[in-house]
């Protein structure tokens, strides 16, 4: 190893040690995130997508005890074919969901947070019709699951700057 390369790891080193003192896991207890959990009021579910995404964001953001916010989501879910076969049956199947989400602070008529988040999968689509649609019902769970996580996660990313905001 060249003492440059000495140099280089002692540095990297150094950094880290660093690091704990500046890095705080978002979810610790008296961390913004945490203390927003329960207090989120969830969309109500319409069909089995909304159910799945619904899930995900109460395991997420926990069961709305006492709400100081209202989340409200519309999503929008298209599939498409990705692979033609010489037949012309279509074997692969894109599934791409967009969710728009609103936070609102109970009483506030503009959001305190707003954003869109896309997610996409696919799966084969076989001569089984049975097969092809517990794929589909699998596919649709695993996209909301997924939506459900992203839209937790940027909540409670942004959870400081929302409780800081609320207090002004």
């Amino acid at each position: 190893m060249s003492s440059c390369d000495r140099r280089r790891l002692i540095a990297l080193g150094a950094a880290l040690a660093l690091l704990p003192g500046c890095f705080r896991p978002m979810l610790a207890e008296g961390g913004g995130a945490a203390e927003m959990r329960g207090r989120i009021a969830l969309p109500q579910t319409t069909d089995r997508f909304s159910f799945h995404l619904r899930d995900r964001l109460e395991q997420r953001l926990g069961t709305p005890q006492q709400p100081d916010y209202r989340l409200e989501v519309v999503t929008a879910v298209t599939e498409s074919g990705l692979l033609v076969a010489q037949d012309n049956t279509i074997t692969r199947i894109r599934v791409q969901a967009v969710a728009d989400f609103r936070l609102y602070r109970d009483g506030v008529a503009e959001p305190v947070l707003a954003d869109r988040i896309v997610t996409e999968s696919g799966y084969d689509s076989t001569a089984s019709l049975y097969a092809s649609r517990t794929t589909q019902r699998d596919i649709e769970r695993r996209v909301a699951q997924d939506l459900g996580e992203r839209i937790a996660r940027r909540i409670q990313a942004q959870a400081a700057q929302i409780e800081a905001a609320a207090q002004s």
